[in-house]
């Protein structure tokens, strides 16, 4: 895309990471008052933060070349559905008093999966929406408003919690909406892929091998 047709600033790709990260921090908040409220000690929180920590990295690894080979925006589009869907399933069968544990181990592992693809596209984004000239102050924008998220989050949670009414599925409703409302910022995202992903890029398992050996004789 030429530089004279991209945007000065994009108020989609800025709110749309923004919610998504709100989402994931106030869900890690939720799920550790849970846990602990509802077992008494947090070794279940350390094993299931364990578990979603390893997809995590799993899934760091795959983001990036998923995200050179398929619509970066589709990719951002998928993760906040899944999470959506994940939340709002969950909190439709899960049991707010007694916590079950494979339950709590697919949820975060599937919204660690959506954090892990979101950002990594989210950010390829960014050079083929804004001008090069406002790169570097959009970037800071956004790096602020992620941060900011981080912020927001633990202050939110605990106001939800001085609530009489609230419980983990009251959390995962509110993260069920939080991932919805990304979902249709990024579905108002006015992008154009810059290239065909599924055709010119090189397969998958071989971009992550020459990754690897990149950063192992860097």
């Amino acid at each position: 895309m030429d530089d004279r047709t991209k945007q000065k600033f994009s108020w989609p790709l800025f709110f749309s990471p923004f919610v998504s990260r709100l989402g994931d921090a106030l869900f890690i908040f939720g799920l550790n008052w849970f846990i602990v409220r509802a077992t008494g000690h947090a070794s279940l929180l350390g094993i299931v933060q364990g578990i979603g920590g390893i997809v995590l990295v799993a899934g760091d690894l795959f983001a990036g070349p998923l995200v050179d080979k398929y619509n970066r925006k589709l990719v951002m589009l998928l993760a906040d559905l899944v999470s959506f869907l994940a939340c709002l399933i969950m909190a439709g069968i899960m049991d707010v008093n007694e916590p079950v544990f494979y339950q709590l181990v697919l949820l975060t592992c599937i919204i660690d999966i959506g954090l892990a693809f979101n950002f990594p596209a989210a950010k390829a984004v960014i050079p083929e929406i804004i001008r090069s000239d406002k790169l570097s102050v959009f970037n800071s924008w956004s790096n602020t408003g992620l941060t900011l998220a981080d912020i927001i989050a633990p202050l939110f949670g605990g106001f939800l919690l001085n609530l009489h009414w609230i419980n983990f599925r009251s959390f995962l409703f509110i993260n069920a909406g939080s991932f919805l409302l990304s979902f249709i910022l990024t579905l108002a995202l006015k992008y154009k892929p810059e290239k065909d992903h599924t055709k010119e890029s090189m397969p998958i398992l071989e971009s992550l091998a020459k990754g690897l050996a990149y950063v192992r004789n860097k």
